[in-house]
């Protein structure tokens, strides 16, 4: 097994206790509204920094066009 997928696993066990813990304490309603903005917020954190990086590669190849030009 690739230690990436190890730590994946491990991640994936400590956030299922993690939840299990709250969900005992806060109640499941409050349990799942918190998983969905947190799920919310890592699909737009994940779409803002592929937009940032595809801005920083347009930049960079139009930096590069501007100093053939010259």
């Amino acid at each position: 097994m690739k230690r990436k997928s190890i730590y994946k696993i491990l991640w994936r066990v400590l956030l299922l206790c993690l939840a299990w813990r709250f969900t005992s304490v806060a109640g499941t309603g409050t349990a799942i509204t918190a998983y969905i903005v947190f799920r919310a917020a890592c699909f737009l954190l994940r779409v803002c920094l592929s937009a940032v990086y595809a801005l920083g590669v347009a930049l960079l190849f139009l930096s590069l066009l501007f100093l053939l030009i010259l």
